[in-house]
């Protein structure tokens, strides 16, 4: 039952991570971006995707670096 503990307050320490470094720009972008497409308006959602995966691949790019120069 500890290591089940364990792990949820792991997986939610991740979550809240992410959506404090993915930042607004990041996750307006993934909502409009949910919004639009189903409207039919698939370029701005695009765009808004574009913008989610950006912080996205910043988040990746910085997570990796660390551990190439440690």
């Amino acid at each position: 039952m500890k290591k089940v503990l364990e792990f949820i307050k792991m997986v939610f320490t991740a979550c809240k991570d992410w959506i404090v470094y993915n930042g607004i720009e990041g996750i307006l972008g993934l909502l409009i971006g949910i919004i639009l497409w189903p409207m039919g308006y698939k370029i701005l959602a695009g765009f808004a995707f574009g913008v989610f995966a950006m912080r996205n691949w910043d988040i990746f790019k910085s997570w990796v670096m660390k551990r190439v120069t440690k």
